[in-house]
């Protein structure tokens, strides 16, 4: 049995969702017959995802110790064996524990419970003495010495180590120093670029008419960030934004629809929250709407369903052009060959990007007032047919990294 932990497909992000199929399924094609998934659900239960059925282990960060499923229950279990949560179970049972930690989760940047969450997740497969495999992930930053040193330990620890970017295989050989080891250290690429597409069951007829090839316009995909957008003044002061996401984004659309007459725009949400959260996706982009007023009349649509991370990849796939803040979101457009303005709010999309030779593609949103950020996307979308023909050029070698990436994990978890 392989364990997952840290890529729970049930938080309505899309992004983790991305992560979480991206590794079920290539261990799958690669012969794993048994995998088990953390999520937020109680107990042990069985899914089948079309491509591959797996187990399901609730493991969360809260304070119901009499629950299983706790982690600080867990982890105290797994030394035992595990005995009456079957969290622990899956991993002191497990030949291996991956954990991807969210993709951009083991720092301390995002308070101290999601870190201890981090730690106490990896812990618990070392602990337990279970190799554990740090999958492809952005490592730090850490404003705590204390707490860097917390997770060079378990890097140490681990059995191997792989990150997503430059930045963060320059953090792990300086933190490692002697202990550093190429053969088990590894820079690679996000596991979502090999992400499978599905088609949604039932996607509404005016939906499907945009996305048809015989479609008369031209079709723009923008993601708009629930994160960035509704509550847009702190978080402006959060990521130290050049102002406030709501104007650069409508700016954004502004443009593209002024400059384009021939332009429709699909509005495509990647997070899925209730929209009283802040960090819903369809909250921020019913607001665009409502902002950009009468030049979106019949010419900007938003995708009120929600789909999963592959069918979200399905639609994405069908697009002329995207931008988008959610990173997972642009990595579903530029890895099937749509031309993707990546707006950074953070360095993780710029690593992401340059490590699959795609950097100029960033615009960063820290730097770029509103005007500049509509005449980068202005630009970026006339350049999509040059931009198209390089990506074909790229794609087939960012595919076989990915590959030879994910046989490489599979080997080292020993299916």
């Amino acid at each position: 049995m392989i364990t997952l932990l840290n890529a729970a497909p049930d938080t309505g992000n899309q992004g983790v969702s991305a992560l979480c199929h991206s590794v079920v399924a290539g261990l799958t094609k690669r012969g794993a017959k048994s995998v088990t998934v953390a999520d937020h659900g109680r107990g042990l239960r069985r899914a089948n995802w079309g491509y591959a059925s797996v187990n399901l282990v609730g493991l969360t960060h809260n304070r119901r110790f009499w629950r299983g499923e706790s982690l600080r229950t867990a982890h105290a279990l797994v030394r035992t064996g595990g005995g009456f949560s079957a969290s622990a179970r899956a991993v002191a049972r497990a030949r291996s524990v991956l954990d991807i930690s969210g993709g951009d989760s083991f720092t301390d940047v995002y308070g101290p419970k999601r870190f201890e969450a981090m730690v106490l997740t990896k812990k618990m497969a070392l602990d337990a003495g279970v190799p554990l495999i740090l999958l492809p992930q952005k490592l730090g930053p850490f404003k705590s010495p204390q707490l860097a040193e917390q997770a060079t330990d378990i890097l140490r620890r681990a059995k191997a180590v792989w990150v997503r970017d430059a930045q963060s295989f320059a953090f792990l050989q300086n933190q490692l120093g002697s202990h550093f080891d190429p053969q088990k250290h590894k820079l690679g690429v996000d596991v979502a670029v090999a992400l499978p597409e599905r088609k949604p069951a039932t996607l509404p007829s005016d939906l499907m008419a945009w996305l048809s090839a015989s479609r008369s316009f031209s079709l723009a995909g923008l993601n708009v960030s629930g994160l960035l957008c509704n509550d847009a003044e702190n978080a402006r002061n959060a990521f130290g934004l050049a102002a406030s996401h709501c104007d650069q984004i409508e700016a954004l659309a502004r443009g593209l629809l002024s400059n384009q007459p021939n332009l429709r725009l699909l509005l495509i949400s990647h997070v899925h929250k209730p929209e009283t959260e802040v960090e819903s996706d369809l909250a921020a982009a019913r607001n665009l709407v409502r902002r950009l007023g009468p030049i979106a009349k019949g010419r900007v649509r938003v995708v009120e369903e929600n789909l999963n991370a592959m069918e979200l990849k399905w639609v994405l796939a069908r697009l002329d052009w995207f931008a988008g803040a959610r990173m997972h979101a642009t990595i579903g457009a530029f890895s099937s060959g749509v031309p993707t303005l990546g707006l950074g709010y953070t360095d993780k999309a710029q690593g992401v990007f340059d490590e699959c030779k795609i950097g100029k593609n960033v615009a960063d949103l820290r730097r770029l007032t509103p005007g500049a950020l509509a005449e980068c996307a202005v630009a970026s979308f006339a350049e999509r047919d040059r931009v198209q023909g390089q990506l074909g050029e790229l794609l087939a070698g960012i595919h076989e990294r990915a590959t030879r990436e994910m046989d490489c994990i599979a080997s080292q978890a020993r299916i």
